[in-house]
């Protein structure tokens, strides 16, 4: 795993433990989470992936099918096109490295809420 993966990952859990909710699953290629799928609820996916736009494509084509309300945002090195248009046309946002510790709050806290805000209501 590249040494900015795991500093992404270190900022994202922070960033949940000071919002006190979620929980982080973390793979290391895209194939890897198409493999095995966390069968609870999903709130947001970042892929922070080097694969090429068309691996890129493909995961993201997946990502819809099962997950078609659920945000995504792709993580990369800035200076390839290719990548941020895949991602953009697979319904995903884009985001160049490096992320900022505000930006990653504020991707965060959005998806959380809408997480939220999506869910059934319980009262009666």
């Amino acid at each position: 795993m590249a040494c900015s993966d795991l500093r992404e990952a270190d900022q994202v859990s922070r960033q949940l433990a000071e919002l006190n909710t979620g929980y982080l699953i973390t793979y290391r290629r895209g194939e890897d989470l198409m493999l095995n799928a966390p069968t609870r609820k999903v709130a947001l996916v970042i892929l922070a992936t080097e694969d090429d736009p068309p691996a890129l494509r493909i995961a993201l084509r997946w990502l819809r099918h099962n997950w078609p309300r659920c945000p995504v945002t792709v993580v990369s090195d800035a200076g390839s096109g290719e990548e941020e248009m895949a991602a953009r046309e697979g319904g995903a946002g884009f985001l160049t490295r490096p992320v900022s510790a505000g930006q990653w709050s504020s991707l965060l806290s959005h998806a959380l809420r809408e997480s939220r805000v999506q869910q059934p209501s319980t009262d009666a």
